[in-house]
């Protein structure tokens, strides 16, 4: 069974029968994918999921999100069983804010889910598929603070006054590492409130980060779940408990939440595939070769090129990947000397540091057993 199975099978038991339990966490952090912010004016008000969901379907096609929809974008689907079932169907949604700064490297968004029986989770969005999203992702590596950290703290500060009683953090992604971070930095009045904090295979944060006093407040209250091959989960640090489990997705698809396996209150455990294990260690490797400044310039560069073919989202550059990658490649080519050799000499650690096993990974996934090898003569030339 999976998240919509869970629904169907376990929607008619109420919180006051069955407490709230890692699944439906999993289910708030990904319902916040969707744009609650297009249905309502629910900025500093409260309005149920049958609400939500009337709202949702004048404008949308569920029909259309079953056949045609990706990832996050099938996050709609939870809410029929949602509204229609005793467990979640008083369930009122609000606080919604987002906010989205290409300039800034900026892709946040969260809102507040009170439960029929009045327990508060405040969910945080996970990465979109926007480039600027992305790239947002791949700064954490070199800095402690992205803009997107300091606004979940800025966030979870103001919309904590409004709520009373104890509160649970959660996201899915990036959202769980904003999860995490506004815990960890909000005002203390705030933080002596949080009963849990679910990262939902999201990153975790660089060893500054980890170090704090801060941080090791929450530590005990955090809630790691991943699926079998963990990717975003495995990157950077983290010391709270980790709970492995199964996913029907293969590869990179186990970090989609719909795909992971559930019984009757919790997820089917597992163990980390041997995979996960090594992308935790090569890339720990990879970036202890390099330090923040080369970091982010690599980063800065290598989105510059994707951002030069007007692409808004990685679904627009797949959609036209041969005209795409060209583009990306003319602009390897008038690449400065010094960016070059950067580049080169960031890919050639990569290479070193795997082994050639995340090349050969990657190339089994994009059916191409040259594409390291035709990106590394481009900027060579």
């Amino acid at each position: 069974m999976e998240l919509l199975d869970y629904l169907s099978w376990r929607n008619d038991v109420a919180f006051s029968t069955a407490a709230f339990n890692e699944i439906d966490n999993v289910i708030l952090s990904f319902l916040s994918y969707v744009d609650f912010g297009e249905l309502c004016d629910c900025g500093n008000s409260m309005h149920e999921i049958t609400e939500m969901y009337e709202l949702f379907c004048e404008n949308h096609s569920m029909d259309d999100i079953r056949k045609n929809a990706e990832f996050s974008q099938r996050a709609p689907l939870l809410m029929p069983d949602m509204a229609a079932g005793e467990r979640f169907r008083k369930t009122r949604v609000g606080y919604y804010f987002e906010d989205f700064d290409k300039e800034k490297v900026k892709q946040f968004a969260a809102m507040v889910f009170i439960l029929p029986d009045g327990t508060n989770y405040i969910a945080f969005r996970g990465t979109d598929c926007t480039i600027t999203g992305w790239k947002e992702d791949f700064l954490m590596s070199c800095m402690s603070e992205t803009e997107g950290a300091k606004e979940a703290v800025r966030y979870l500060n103001q919309v904590a006054e409004h709520i009373p009683g104890d509160l649970i953090l959660g996201g899915h992604s990036k959202g769980g590492n904003f999860a995490m971070y506004a815990a960890a930095f909000c005002e203390d009045s705030i933080k002596s409130r949080i009963t849990r904090i679910y990262n939902n295979d999201g990153p975790g944060f660089r060893d500054e980060i980890i170090d704090t006093v801060q941080y090791k407040e929450i530590v005990p209250r955090i809630v790691n779940i991943v699926p079998e091959t963990s990717i975003i989960g495995q990157l950077l640090s983290n010391e709270g408990r980790q709970t492995v489990i199964k996913s029907k997705g293969r590869v990179f698809f186990q970090h989609d939440a719909m795909n992971w396996e559930v019984t009757k209150d919790k997820f089917e455990p597992s163990e980390l595939d041997s995979f996960s294990r090594f992308v935790k260690a090569a890339l720990g490797t990879w970036l202890e070769k390099m330090d923040d400044e080369t970091r982010q310039s690599v980063v800065t560069t290598v989105f510059s090129m994707i951002e030069e073919t007007e692409s808004e989202t990685f679904r627009e550059f797949g959609g036209n990947l041969f005209k795409n990658s060209e583009i990306v490649l003319k602009e390897l080519v008038k690449l400065p000397k010094d960016k070059k050799k950067e580049l080169i000499s960031a890919l050639g650690s990569l290479i070193t540091s795997s082994g050639g096993t995340a090349i050969d990974k990657i190339n089994s996934i994009v059916g191409s057993k040259d594409i390291f090898l035709n990106v590394k003569t481009e900027i060579e030339t």
